[in-house]
C-alpha cells in the first residue's frame, strides 16, 4: 500500500516523510486552508526531494489553466483535481457522502468524506462501501485514516491511503513521531 502524507508545508517535514519512506507528499495550493503553501515555496521544496519520493499539488478552486500552469512551474509528479482532467497526471478527488460514484475518471483517484470545507476534516466515509468497489488498485482513501485503522484499508486491497491531520502536532506543522509510527504499522502490514 502506498502512503501519501498531504498538507506538507515545510522542507523539514517533507524531508522526514521521505527519510521514513513515504511515497507522496501533497501540497495544498488552497489559500483558504490553514495548511496552504504557495506555488513558490512547493516548488523551492520539490526541487530538493525530486526523484526520492512523487509530488501532489492540490488544486482545490481553480481552473484548469491554472492547475496547468501551478504543476509545471512547480515540477511537480501529480495535480490533485476535483473535476475530470486530462493532458497532466492527476489524481482525481471525489467526495463520498452515502454512496461511490457510479464512474471514476481513468489513472489514480482519491476518494474523501464530502465536507464543507473540502478535507483535512479526520472524519471518514462508509469504507465498508469499497468492498464492492472495483478500481481499489488504484484508489487513495483519505479522511480519518490512522495506526488504528489502516489495517483494514490494506487488507481490502486499496492502492493507497493519504494522511493530514492524524500525523500533525497542529494544522502544517507535521508530528515526526506520528509519522514514524504510520509508517511502521503500514511496513508491518507489507
Amino acid at each position: 500500500m502506498k502512503v501519501k502524507f498531504c498538507g506538507m508545508t515545510n522542507y523539514e517535514d517533507v524531508k522526514s516523510a521521505v527519510d521514513l519512506g513515504v511515497d507522496f507528499v501533497g501540497f495544498v495550493f488552497y489559500k483558504k486552508s490553514k495548511r496552504y503553501v504557495s506555488f513558490e515555496e512547493a516548488k523551492e521544496i520539490v526541487e530538493k526531494v525530486k526523484g526520492e519520493v512523487k509530488t501532489v499539488g492540490v488544486f482545490f478552486g481553480y481552473d484548469k489553466a491554472a492547475v496547468v500552469e501551478g504543476f509545471n512551474f512547480c515540477g511537480l509528479d501529480y495535480a490533485q483535481v476535483y473535476e475530470d482532467f486530462e493532458g497532466i497526471p492527476t489524481i482525481r478527488v471525489y467526495r463520498i457522502k452515502d454512496k461511490l460514484p457510479d464512474e471514476v475518471q481513468d489513472g489514480l483517484v482519491l476518494f474523501d468524506v464530502y465536507t464543507e470545507k473540502g478535507g483535512g476534516s479526520g472524519k471518514s466515509f462508509n469504507w465498508e462501501l469499497l468492498k464492492s468497489c472495483p478500481y481499489r488498485d488504484r484508489l487513495f482513501v483519505a479522511g480519518g485514516v490512522n495506526v488504528n485503522n489502516v489495517k483494514f484499508l490494506n487488507d481490502l486491497g486499496t492502492f493507497g491511503v493519504d494522511l493530514v491531520s492524524s500525523i500533525e502536532e497542529q494544522p502544517g506543522k507535521k508530528s515526526f513521531s506520528k509519522m514514524k509510527e504510520f509508517m511502521e504499522v503500514v511496513r508491518g502490514l507489507r
